[in-house]
């Protein structure tokens, strides 16, 4: 198989699987799985551990956080996505 550049998700129809399983293609679930939500993951890093992600989403986590705090400290009241 090439690889593809496509834009889309590829995905596997069970006639496609059984054609590559029968040329001896072995399927095996990815090493990335999870079991607990990104939100969860997110709430039990510190914010230095947090620092230590690359890209863009622990720096966005790390300053809602800090205006978390901030309305806090400030007594203004959290949206209910925030309670």
């Amino acid at each position: 198989m090439t690889k593809s550049h496509q834009n889309e998700p590829f995905f596997i129809t069970e006639e496609v699987e059984a054609k590559l399983t029968a040329a001896g293609y072995e399927f095996e679930p990815t090493s990335h799985t999870r079991a607990t939500s990104l939100p969860k993951i997110l709430a039990g890093l510190t914010d230095a551990a947090l620092a230590t992600w690359p890209g863009v989403l622990p720096k966005e986590e790390i300053e809602r956080r800090q205006g978390r705090a901030l309305e806090a400290r400030q007594g203004a009241p959290l949206s209910k996505s925030d309670r």
